[in-house]
């Protein structure tokens, strides 16, 4: 595939990415703005839990396949897939029966701090048995993945969650339990692995074992396992320690902040994973022209992420007040601050893939070790400040992760940091002055008013970075075009 091919599949890639993820998130916000009528906040601080230790058991179990398939020369080989898919099934299986082993001895831990939690003794093993399902996707996936065929991978993720969400309104009508939750699960479990065998019908998973695929499998993926292992700490870690410091209740509010505030983390994630990570794979035997479509890349993440991070921050209180429940409410303000941790996720991850197309995932290792080991200045804050101390203390290791990231970087370090600067120094300026601004309105300005200045205010940073990045595509500065003058000098 020439530069000019991967440039156009990068462009269209991009559009399908963020198409595909606006779509997601109208869905899940729709459906939890339903579901949050039918059920009562505690069920989505089991079910946060819940999910948090299905996360957990996939990340221990993670080694790494689908990078492997994208990033390794062997990749569309027979043996090599059915390599990965053996692999991927026995792990499902495996996730399964420590899930049963976990579900009882979680449902005491946290039973103790709210009564609610002991039916996660009978819910984890049955989301568990989800794992065993999933461990039969095709490894078609990772293909499309790899050949940059973006437009079926975003009906991949879009029909899939429209079915769960569909269930889980349904079942949450007939039946208000947590159980309403786990059916739509399942239900997006089930059409995935259909899909995931109909999408490339050209390949077709057999159990295979071959040495040498194993060896590769595993030389890549040994960082990634310990990686993922931290990256589920450092991401997930957050609800567990809350889970016993707050009431379920709260923690059904903080999920639910989570997931609203989260927007931009999702969108830095899926372009740095489904489109820049390919690309960059392509380049690894050039370090300088690696970096330089990294930076051009990244300042359309960081632009495309900043928008959304600012413009959930300053709408959040008005949406949680006027359109969800009562009950709702304090998750707003939850948004905010959480706002912030959202931003300093965004600036780490849209670099991380640089170090990775190299083949250094260690790199992700120690970079989700220092975010991990930041719980401990969380707790402290959470003791000092509150929820609002925990989640800055949270914020400092991604600060510092971040520089921790520079390190593995060969080449114009100074660049990225600058960029990181630039951009960070943009979204404090105008999301501080934006939220001030709606918090004055709030207290002097009658409903209609209020809504019609956080539309507004809102939505002016995601139409300044879509016009300038509509400029920049026409001009043919697109991610993937090579930076002129590369600075070698780091």
């Amino acid at each position: 595939m020439d530069q000019k091919e991967i440039k156009k599949r990068a462009l269209s890639g991009s559009a399908w990415t963020l198409f595909g993820y606006g779509a997601a998130q109208v869905i899940r916000l729709g459906s939890n703005l339903v579901l949050a009528h039918l059920l009562f906040p505690a069920a989505f601080g089991v079910m946060a839990l819940v999910t948090v230790f299905m996360i957990g058991l996939t990340a221990f179990s993670d080694l790494g396949v689908g990078p492997s398939i994208i990033q390794n020369k062997r990749g569309e080989e027979p043996d090599f897939l059915n390599t990965a898919w053996t692999m991927q099934v026995f792990r499902g299986i495996g996730i399964w029966i420590v899930a049963c082993l976990l579900a009882w001895p979680a449902a005491q831990f946290f039973g103790r701090s709210d009564p609610l939690a002991y039916q996660m003794a009978s819910i984890l093993p049955v989301v568990g048995f989800s794992a065993v399902l999933g461990g039969f996707n095709s490894t078609g996936v990772f293909l499309l993945n790899r050949r940059l065929q973006f437009s079926w991978l975003t009906m991949l993720e879009l029909i899939p969650q429209t079915a769960s969400s569909i269930t889980m309104i349904i079942s949450a009508w007939i039946h208000p339990s947590i159980w309403a939750l786990v059916e739509g699960w399942f239900a997006g479990v089930i059409v995935r692995l259909i899909i995931t065998h109909w999408l490339n019908p050209s390949v077709r998973n057999w159990f295979r074992w071959d040495p040498t695929v194993l060896q590769d499998l595993l030389h890549f993926g040994s960082w990634i396992f310990f990686s993922t292992i931290l990256t589920f700490f450092a991401g997930n870690l957050d609800r567990i320690v809350l889970g016993k410091l707050l009431s379920f209740k709260e923690l059904g509010l903080y999920s639910i902040a989570l997931t609203f505030a989260g927007v931009g983390i999702e969108i830095s994630n899926r372009l740095s994973s489904t489109v820049l990570f390919p690309i960059l794979s392509r380049n690894q035997d050039d370090p300088a022209t690696l970096v330089g479509q990294s930076l051009r890349a990244r300042g359309l993440i960081l632009l495309a992420g900043g928008a959304m991070v600012v413009a959930f921050a300053i709408i959040a209180p008005t949406f949680f007040h006027h359109l969800y429940d009562p009950r709702y409410a304090a998750a707003g303000g939850i948004s905010q601050w959480l706002s912030i941790l959202v931003w300093f996720s965004i600036v780490l991850g849209s670099m991380d893939r640089v170090p990775l197309a190299l083949g250094h995932s260690r790199a992700l290792f120690i970079c989700n070790l220092v975010t991990t080991a930041s719980y401990g200045v969380a707790i402290l804050g959470f003791w000092l400040y509150g929820l609002p101390g925990f989640i800055l203390g949270r914020c400092s290791g991604y600060i510092i992760a971040h520089l921790v990231m520079l390190a593995w970087i060969p080449i114009r370090r100074g660049a990225m940091l600058t960029q990181t600067l630039l951009y960070t120094l943009g979204i404090a300026i105008y999301g501080g002055i934006a939220v001030y601004w709606m918090h004055w309105i709030s207290n002097h300005v009658a409903l209609k008013g209020e809504i019609a200045a956080a539309f507004l205010t809102a939505i002016s940073p995601c139409a300044v970075a879509g016009f300038l990045i509509l400029r920049r595509l026409r001009h043919n500065e697109n991610p993937t075009t090579e930076c002129s003058g590369v600075d070698k000098s780091g």
